[in-house]
């Protein structure tokens, strides 16, 4: 297959929820185009830590010793309000994404997925994808695919739904805004298995080694504070100053950042005609709660049936409400650790409480981190 050759299914943007639909997808014998803007490896603006959900997504998909490569978290120091505490978390792994999305990639080559990086997609309001190689020094006319159905994986920041307004966002307001760098030969890192989550009236930063030894530094700002506090390179190296951190201070200080739209956010449609919409390309709601990579992964999965129906010529209508199953009931938590985040004073005694209650504790974070009915000793915060 070709990109000339219309396939059965084009999924737009490579990421874990993307990457993990095309590989399903192939599993089931159709012919599939993915296409990512990025060329890979690439860094991301991400906590990079792992849910339960998706390590198993990873081990069915063949990728087990991926997941033997991360680093399994094991406790999580909650500081803000002057104040900190050290809560007993399970369950979750720290990988980087470089490792992670170049290893969905190629099992998804292996399952016959044709891959096309640095390539701009757009659908059309007729269904069809035109494509524009970003590396041509003249640009073509774009190639236009008609595949039967569209996947669109492409992340806060993708273009490929612009043109079509009954995908169009909803902003929630009072919104913050994601930022990341990694970073390396610290002197005050945290040891590995051990997340810090820094809260602040600014916003919180979470701070996690990976698997390589390199920092993985993702923070959740403030727009106008993060402007007169000079910039999120300036306001996340307060943020760990005030936490005692110098060496990771002067490390965030120096370090190029990379940030992303409005973080919380929902479509009108997940669905419609024959595109289907998954991953941060389908909503996303605040915090960093160790389970966005998950819950991509999930409905890249979850979607594959009803991609299918739409291959033997139904509609992905139907994607709108299991998309809400899916994952409503886990934005709600998320915006009760959300709202905890952003009150540090009212939160930390809960936070101390929980630090001296390790059963109650675990419990409670099996609920956020999407696990209603966890195991004794699984769940993470990250």
């Amino acid at each position: 297959m070709t990109p000339r050759h219309d396939p059965d299914v084009v999924v737009i943007g490579a990421g874990p929820a993307g990457a993990t639909a095309a590989c399903v997808l192939g599993d089931r014998g159709h012919r599939v185009l993915l296409i990512d803007r990025a060329s890979f490896p690439r860094a991301k603006v991400c906590g990079c830590c792992l849910a339960p959900g998706g390590q198993g997504i990873l081990r069915s998909l063949g990728l087990g010793d991926l997941v033997e490569e991360g680093v399994p978290l094991d406790t999580t120091i909650v500081h803000g309000a002057g104040r900190s505490t050290t809560l007993d978390f399970r369950g979750s792994v720290t990988l980087s994404r470089e490792r992670l999305d170049a290893a969905l990639i190629e099992a998804a080559r292996r399952r016959h997925v044709e891959f096309l990086p640095r390539t701009s997609a757009v659908v059309t309001a007729g269904d069809e994808v035109e494509l524009r190689p970003l590396d041509a020094s003249t640009a073509p006319p774009p190639d236009t695919l008609r595949p039967k159905a569209i996947v669109v994986a492409d992340g806060l920041g993708g273009r490929a739904l612009d043109g079509r307004p009954e995908f169009r966002w909803r902003i929630a307001g009072r919104n913050r805004f994601g930022v990341g760098t990694l970073v390396e030969g610290v002197r005050d890192a945290p040891r590995r298995g051990q997340l810090l989550m820094l809260t602040d009236r600014a916003g919180y930063l979470g701070v996690a080694t990976l698997e390589d030894g390199r920092v993985d530094l993702a923070a959740a700002l403030h727009p106008e504070r993060t402007r007169l506090g000079g910039g999120p390179a300036a306001t996340c190296a307060r943020i760990l100053g005030d936490a005692g951190l110098a060496g990771l201070a002067d490390a965030a200080a120096a370090a190029k950042w990379r940030g992303t739209p409005s973080l919380t956010r929902s479509r009108r449609s997940v669905a419609a005609g024959r595109v289907f919409c998954i991953g941060d390309a389908g909503g996303y709601v605040e915090p960093f709660t160790g389970e966005g990579m998950s819950w991509g992964m999930e409905a890249g999965v979850a979607v594959a049936p009803f991609v299918e129906a739409t291959l033997d010529g139904g509609a992905a209508g139907p994607w709108n409400r299991a998309h809400a199953r899916l994952l409503s009931a886990r934005r709600r938590r998320c915006r009760t650790v959300a709202f905890a985040i952003r009150h540090p004073r009212a939160a930390m005694p809960v936070m101390r409480l929980l630090g001296r209650l390790p059963r109650i504790g675990r419990r409670l974070a099996g609920v956020a981190s999407g696990q209603s009915r966890p195991p004794a000793d699984v769940g993470a915060i990250g």
